[in-house]
């Protein structure tokens, strides 16, 4: 079967074309639960609520009401049940006055807490997500965190009973997810590297530096983005520099978002903070000759290179500005 290209990105599902923000996400989504009957009735077990007849279920886009907002996704059987989706791309919740104004939304309003759910669709761990989201009881209406990856469990699980049309659209769906969040298997096949400083240094409570943490523990962590211009999407690939050169490179095998490192990290103070991203790195690896910062990255600057580039390139600078170059964005 011939590639499709786009762009000069070669397309993976049909979802691919709408494209890749997070309402073209959540459209993505809304029109997998609109066409697969199993993928509907495997979501609603989930939350609690009936399937109903499927034709009697209607679910809107972007619906709009005054002095409310836009919702992403609603999916209603009158008189039954409203369920409202907000999705979020990357490791993000929405705020407890976003969600207020949805539960105050008129047709919302006219079922019982019973029969209506507020849903939040995020890459947040669950702890974090149920932690932070319980905070903003009380909303007239239960707060369901799902994350992607459980999303992704539940299309791929509904397949197992669907006609051939739903399953093929659902491999569609998860093949465009895949991409773009961690909802399912883990994307490997991106070779970029988010490139930082390591500073020597230990927070105040902590008895462990970062290139301690780095070196001895194969941990970092990180601001949940993008304040501060942190990355909102988790790096398939980080690498480390100090002493200006490059020191390694580690393939992050996984990520969680936490409120308290010290559970994680004994060497860190237990107490609840800020959410940060925590990433567990695999094996460190690197050229076999010395790669120097270079003249054009600053002290503190976070920088992109493709992985070849590290290899081939004499300084990091290098290997960024040709990575720049590759993808256009000189």
């Amino acid at each position: 079967m011939p590639n499709l290209i786009l762009h000069g990105r070669r397309l993976e599902s049909m979802f691919d074309l709408l494209g890749r923000d997070e309402n073209d996400m959540t459209g993505s989504l809304g029109w997998a639960l609109s066409q697969s009957d199993s993928f509907m009735a495997a979501l609603l077990h989930e939350l609690g609520l009936p399937a109903g007849k499927a034709h009697e279920v209607e679910v809107r886009l972007q619906q709009y009401e005054a002095g409310r907002g836009f919702t992403d996704i609603e999916i209603e059987l009158p008189r039954k049940f409203c369920v409202i989706i907000e999705a979020k791309r990357g490791p993000n919740l929405p705020s407890r006055q976003q969600l207020m104004r949805y539960a105050r939304r008129s047709h919302f309003r006219r079922y019982g807490s019973k029969s209506k759910r507020l849903v939040v669709i995020s890459e947040c761990s669950p702890d974090y997500a149920n932690t932070h989201l319980r905070s903003y009881d009380p909303l007239s209406a239960s707060v369901t965190p799902l994350s992607w990856q459980r999303t992704a469990a539940i299309a791929r699980k509904s397949t197992s009973k669907a006609p051939r049309a739903e399953k093929m659209l659902i491999r569609q769906l998860l093949a465009y997810l895949q991409g773009l969040t961690n909802a399912a298997e883990k994307r490997v096949d991106s070779n970029w590297v988010y490139v930082l400083s390591l500073g020597d240094w230990a927070e105040e409570g902590s008895s462990i530096t970062f290139i301690e943490t780095v070196e001895k523990k194969l941990r970092y962590y990180h601001p949940v983005g993008p304040q501060g211009g942190w990355p909102v999407e988790p790096p398939t690939y980080i690498a480390f520099r100090y002493d200006a050169r490059l020191q390694s490179i580690h393939y992050v095998e996984r990520y969680e978002t936490v409120t308290n490192l010290g559970r994680r990290i004994p060497e860190i103070a237990d107490h609840e903070h800020e959410p940060v991203i925590l990433y567990y790195l695999g094996a460190p690896f690197q050229p076999d000759h010395d790669v120097p910062t270079g003249g054009r990255i600053l002290r503190a600057t976070r920088v992109w290179c493709m992985l070849d580039t590290l290899f081939t390139c004499r300084t990091i600078s290098d290997a960024w500005q040709l990575s720049k170059k590759r993808a256009g964005r000189d």
